[in-house]
């Protein structure tokens, strides 16, 4: 079969390897969609997490790609809830590729209702994971909101905070690339532009100002930052982390949900963590009922995934495509075998 090969940093190309074999426990997926996520752009970047985003084959090469739709090709002997012909979200490594086996469980398996293509359901995975982000932050009503980073993780941030059932306060989308945050304004989002000045400050223009009584803290009214950007050797200015510490209110009710991965290590200001009390969650990956919720969300059309695919490409041009998920003119780049 064929399957995208990650080499090195910048250098991935498609190759004839041997087909996966599957285990009592697992599935085989034909490969109908898989999606480039934010983590397999660091690792052909920098080789950022590469041991854990590639599936080794047989003769050890690395297949990358873990937001994938399919339909089962085959079933292993000790599988009972799916069948030969499913339709399936599969999360997994090496979906860039004709087959990819998966293992059967509530995390990395799931049908797909009738309803919902393949192309949406290639978007299950960071859905899933936008809902446990909002599901950490806990936002109340009134409350004010910012996505640092709308990629398609970001913008899954925006959709799922439209439905937690309560009227928040401004959600506010940060950004460097003006097609994510023209989509995050349709979403319902405030936009601002890292790259068109102070963040904090233009922050303060939407939100207002929670004054502290500290000298010299004077932090927009912001209750939430959910940083899915994380840091990028290549970024200009403070990492978003430290906007992000700076921006948030004091008082023991700020809170930062972190998502996003690093590159590498960066000095950080962490005095605004003790001065106000602020509270810094970790969430990595989802629930498992939140995969089935990003696709029930999908079904009943309380969110449009359809419409943050901009890119596609064959599998035999996925060099291409990760150069075109690597530009500001990308959303989310959809690679076919």
């Amino acid at each position: 079969m064929k399957a995208a090969i990650f080499k090195n940093p910048y250098n991935i190309e498609v190759a004839e390897v041997e087909m996966p074999e599957i285990g009592p426990e697992e599935v085989l997926i034909k490969v109908v969609a898989c999606g480039i996520c934010g983590s397999d752009m660091q690792m052909f970047r920098t080789n950022t997490h590469r041991e854990v985003l590639c599936r080794k084959t047989e003769d050890n090469l690395e297949v990358p790609g873990h937001e994938f739709s399919g339909v089962i090709e085959q079933i292993g002997s000790s599988v009972h809830d799916f069948k030969v012909g499913d339709r399936v979200v599969g999360v997994g490594m090496g979906g860039f590729a004709e087959y990819v086996p998966v293992p059967v469980n509530p995390f990395q398996l799931a049908k797909i209702p009738d309803s919902v293509s393949f192309e949406e359901a290639a978007t299950t995975e960071p859905l899933a994971d936008g809902l446990q982000m909002v599901r950490k932050a806990n936002p109340g009503t009134g409350e004010n909101v910012v996505v640092y980073g709308v990629g398609i993780i970001g913008l899954g941030v925006v959709q799922a905070l439209q439905t937690v059932g309560v009227e928040l306060g401004n959600i506010v989308a940060i950004d460097v690339s003006e097609t994510r945050l023209a989509k995050a304004a349709e979403l319902g989002a405030k936009t601002v532009n890292a790259l068109s000045g102070d963040v904090i400050e233009l922050v303060r223009e939407i939100c207002g100002s929670a004054p502290l009584d500290w000298p010299n803290i004077n932090p927009p009214a912001v209750d939430v930052v959910i940083d899915c950007a994380g840091f990028i050797k290549t970024m200009k200015g403070p990492p978003p982390l430290q906007n992000a510490l700076d921006m948030l209110k004091g008082g023991g009710v700020g809170r930062i949900i972190c998502f996003g991965a690093y590159e590498g290590a960066f000095p950080i200001g962490f005095m605004p963590v003790i001065q106000k009390e602020l509270l810094i969650l970790g969430s990595e990956g989802y629930a498992s009922d939140e995969l089935v919720r990003a696709l029930e969300l999908m079904q009943e059309n309380s969110v449009d995934r359809a419409s943050l695919v901009t890119h596609r490409f064959d599998l035999s041009d996925v060099a291409e495509a990760f150069e075109t998920q690597g530009s500001q003119e990308a959303i989310k780049v959809m690679v076919t075998p």
